[in-house]
């Protein structure tokens, strides 16, 4: 008969929660420790004016065959598929006028599309050092384009900084295949991942042993190669100890990095240099409210304004010079969301800016130490990003629609249960990407009873989402229940992670401007 282990998840995001569903599904007894006083991790509700928004995940990656999609469907979750209207600045402050963004939009993500292929195809040619970024720049030589327009898709490349937390003279073009998607739209959850995180949930708060606010400081864990199934030993910051016969570390890549010496004895070499391989990302973002959405308005030619139909969803504000930074450095692209387009009640006249790696630094650094009421915090975050909202059509210093009663930022590369970031990414430098996540994958579950979730652990088309962390929740619990034999297992043993080739290549296509995913033909 099958032995109904007790299984320690170290984490209730949503790979820990995921996990203990199939387990608890499988007659095996829970236990997840759980750093923080709540559960969700990176998953969280902020109010902000009061209205609840996302200062996690803010989108739904793709619509195939997406779990995170479906839990959407069921809990009648608001989701949003954005028409792709956007205005784009340039470096000076100046919009740019319509048929030039959509000749830098084309042409940039037509490189995208390119560069999936060229990475795809010489993979094991292309050096580690080289960049997505060095990829656009030797393309841009030999395009029909003027010299304005050139600098200005130069600029406009910075973008992709925002899908993965860093500057695009960061990302690996060696390792660019591996920012798979899943097939479909990208989604905007309107009102809020709340209720998915809710539903999913569920079945550990009802049946799983959930304990808050205790972060984990020591793993022990003996070696099984005789066969015999030692215990791991836990030990939390409040002095308590647990044993269980498996335990899933569903910890963020960052908070691995600096603490791999929780593990003892030490972490495997080819495990521990996967951590140290695998790059993590500073991305953030900041909500601020305004009494009225101000940029709903269409500029006229006699100088007059009138309110608009709708307003574009997305901002570019690309490399700007008018932008005062310690560093110097102009090149802090930023990209905006008006939650003013989403629709019926989740509608709000709110403004989302994305920023990302210095700039993100920059940020959290003035304000992670603040009182988030205080006039310091309002005075800074607003006065940040005065100088981007203020470019907007219907802007008038003078009134007070224009001027923001509400702001809130995220400040996760301050926060070390986050892993001091937002999520994994594949940078230069990088020699083995996809064999450090595999490796991550298997963890030491065979040897040492110590497994591994989250993003990071993902299926290729899913590492850096919600839904990654979901079937990697699913995937650590089949590989605990095939070990002791349990019955039914969950849906990760299924996830293909096979690279796509030739034809089978992942593509983005633009949609109004606006990029949509298309997953690999496999």
């Amino acid at each position: 008969m099958a032995k109904f282990p007790h299984v320690g998840i170290v984490g209730a995001g949503i790979s820990g929660l995921r996990c203990a569903d199939i387990l608890l599904q499988n007659g095996a007894k829970v236990t997840i420790l759980e750093a923080r006083d709540r559960i969700g991790g990176r998953i969280a509700q902020i109010d902000v004016g009061g209205r609840l928004f996302d200062l996690g995940a803010n989108w739904i990656h793709g619509t195939e065959d997406n779990p995170i999609y479906e839990l959407s469907v069921v809990t009648q979750t608001t989701t949003y598929d954005p028409d792709g209207r956007s205005l784009m600045f340039d470096p000076t402050g100046k919009q740019v006028d319509e048929a030039t963004a959509a000749k830098i939009s084309e042409w940039m993500w037509t490189m995208v599309d390119e560069g999936f292929e060229y990475s795809t195809n010489y993979k094991d040619v292309i050096p580690a050092s080289r960049s997505l970024f060095d990829f656009f720049r030797e393309r841009l030589e030999t395009a029909n384009l003027t010299p304005y327009e050139k600098n200005a898709c130069l600029n406009y490349c910075k973008l992709w900084g925002a899908y993965i937390g860093e500057p695009v003279e960061r990302q690996s073009l060696k390792f660019f295949h591996l920012e798979e998607c899943i097939e479909g739209t990208n989604l905007f959850v309107a009102s809020t991942y709340k209720d998915i995180l809710d539903h999913i949930s569920r079945p550990a708060r009802q049946h799983a042993d959930i304990r808050l606010n205790e972060p984990v400081i020591k793993i022990e864990s003996g070696d099984r190669k005789s066969g015999e199934r030692k215990p791991i030993t836990v030990t939390t910051s409040n002095n308590r100890i647990y044993q269980f016969d498996e335990l899933v570390v569903t910890c963020p890549l960052g908070w691995l990095k600096r603490n791999k010496s929780v593990f003892q004895p030490q972490l495997p070499p080819q495990l521990s240099s996967a951590i140290d391989h695998l790059s993590y990302g500073r991305l953030e973002k900041i909500y601020v409210n305004f009494p009225r959405a101000f940029w709903h308005v269409d500029q006229r030619a006699n100088g007059k304004t009138a309110a608009s139909e709708g307003a574009p969803t997305f901002t570019q504000f690309m490399q700007p010079s008018y932008v005062e930074n310690p560093a110097g450095d102009a090149s802090w692209h930023v990209d905006c969301v008006s939650m003013s387009v989403l629709p019926g009640p989740c509608a709000h006249p709110t403004l989302l800016f994305y920023i990302y790696g210095p700039c993100a630094e920059h940020v959290v650094s003035r304000i992670k130490d603040l009182d988030e009421t205080s006039k310091e915090y309002h005075d800074f975050l607003s006065g940040f990003l005065q100088p981007f909202y203020s470019k907007l059509p219907g802007y008038d210093a003078s009134s007070a629609d224009c001027k923001p009663f509400a702001v809130r930022a995220s400040k996760w590369q301050a926060d070390p249960y986050a892993g001091n970031g937002s999520y994994t990414n594949f940078q230069v430098g990088l020699e083995s990407g996809d064999k450090d996540i595999e490796s991550l994958r298997l963890g030491i579950g065979p040897s040492r009873g110590v497994w591994f979730a989250g993003e990071h652990t993902a299926p290729f088309v899913g590492l850096g989402t919600t839904t990654g962390a979901y079937w990697s929740g699913e995937r650590a619990a089949d590989q605990i229940c095939d070990v002791y034999n349990l019955g039914r297992l969950g849906m990760g043993e299924r996830r293909d992670d096979s690279l796509p080739t030739g034809n089978g290549l992942l593509l983005r296509e633009l949609k109004n401007g606006h990029l949509e995913p298309v997953s690999a033909v496999k």
